[in-house]
């Protein structure tokens, strides 16, 4: 197995190189600057598998008309304590957070917030809104479909998703984050390994 490399850049570097590469993709520097954060906090928590690694296929989908940089989260339904949003097509981090934000703002109103959102895309690190919501003093519950991408335990055909759960805990002593697939496996993990061992 080849030595695997290492590349040491610091975070603030980091961060700014990927908003600018945003801001130049047409994202306005709010969104630049939100998205390059949790980009590089994901590599620097050592989640690589959603971090850095997946920028470039973030802008790929920008530019195949999957991700609409200048589009909104829209309410679709609310009954008390539960809304559904429509994501609009708009990128997947910033509707989820923008989401946690709101469970928030309700749970600090009703003890709960139950927040659905469709018609969005991919999410990446779903860990950073347990962390979220845990920063906030909640509890947080977090989980979405992926579409098939893993096979079943003796299988040998693409047939389940990774489906992540993220269960989250505020402490005084140190949060408690699980983030975790469903699967046996988790798919940025093992494109992960493959990296590594192309190096």
């Amino acid at each position: 197995m080849p030595s695997e490399k290492k590349i040491f850049i610091p975070f603030e570097e980091l961060k700014d190189q990927l908003s600018s590469i945003l801001g130049k993709y047409g994202f306005s520097e709010k969104k630049a600057n939100k998205l390059a954060e949790v980009f590089s906090q994901s590599s620097l928590d050592g989640i690589y598998s959603h971090g850095v690694n997946r920028f470039s296929r973030f802008i790929q989908t920008v530019n195949m008309g999957y991700v609409h940089k200048d589009r909104e989260p829209s309410l679709s339904f609310a009954f008390g304590a539960i809304e559904q949003w429509n994501g609009n097509g708009g990128p997947g981090i910033l509707n989820a957070l923008s989401m946690m934000d709101r469970a928030i703002q309700i749970a600090k109103k009703s003890g709960i917030g139950c927040v659905g959102l469709h018609n969005t895309n991919h999410w990446m690190r779903g860990g950073t809104y347990g962390w979220q919501a845990a920063e906030q003093g909640m509890i947080g519950i977090c989980f979405t479909n992926t579409k098939p991408n893993m096979v079943p335990w003796g299988g040998s055909e693409i047939r389940i998703g990774n489906n992540p759960l993220i269960i989250a805990i505020p402490r005084k002593e140190g949060h408690i984050v699980l983030d975790m697939a469903i699967s046996q496996y988790s798919f940025g993990k093992i494109q992960e390994y493959a990296l590594v061992l192309c190096l």
